[in-house]
């Protein structure tokens, strides 16, 4: 049987970052944290074994740190994807045995990949999946998949950005039915069908299966 990592290096404390150390601290492992804010490091100093200020794509900083000794090294600043990029990469060198990143788009995950995360984690994505299975019971699903019907989750289209949802009228023209969206990490249900579309959205759909 593998053994469970006991050691936890978490670099950028925005949302993503703070919940997933908070999470962790519920356990009985080691934690570092890391951000470039000090404001951020603060708000996190109880719940871990130390806390660092500074710079992940800092190669000097993740030597000093000594990286490799953790047995989960995650880099979550999805925001800062060049910084991701090389994060990864110097913990890899370095010798980190399992690196962890955020990502904010597929695209970006398999760029991650290729420069040798071991895993990539997409939020909003994953958000996006378990609001749809808990939005409609597996039975239901079954149904409506006979039935023609799908439940997918797509970001809007270029023409629906900055438009709500009546203004751009997605379930005549596109024939879509909005039933959840996510932005910045938060699922919003039921859907403000006044509020703008923003390009990052991810929105949860349900729509009748196209026949020839």
């Amino acid at each position: 049987m593998k053994n469970m990592p006991h050691s936890f290096a978490v670099f950028g404390l925005g949302r993503f970052g703070t919940s997933l150390v908070s999470h962790l601290a519920q356990a009985d492992v080691e934690i570092l944290a890391v951000d470039r804010e000090m404001a951020r490091v603060n708000t996190v100093v109880d719940q871990v074994d130390r806390c660092v200020t500074g710079d992940a794509s800092d190669e000097a900083l993740l030597k000093k740190l000594d990286i490799a000794q953790f047995d989960v090294v995650v880099f979550a600043m999805g925001e800062e994807f060049e910084s991701s990029v090389m994060a990864t990469m110097i913990a890899k060198e370095l010798g980190a045995p399992h690196v962890v990143v955020k990502a904010l788009a597929p695209r970006q995950a398999a760029i991650l990949r290729r420069v040798g995360a071991d895993q990539v984690v997409l939020p909003e994505v994953e958000i996006g999946a378990k609001v749809a299975q808990q939005l409609v019971d597996p039975n239901v699903l079954d149904v409506l998949d006979r039935a023609g019907v799908t439940i997918s989750e797509q970001h809007p289209d270029e023409a629906w950005v900055g438009k709500n949802i009546i203004e751009a009228d997605l379930r005549n023209r596109a024939g879509l039915n909005v039933l959840a969206v996510v932005r910045n990490g938060a699922v919003q249900v039921p859907v403000d069908v006044d509020q703008p579309l923003q390009a990052s959205d991810i929105l949860i759909t349900l729509a009748a299966s196209k026949t020839e």
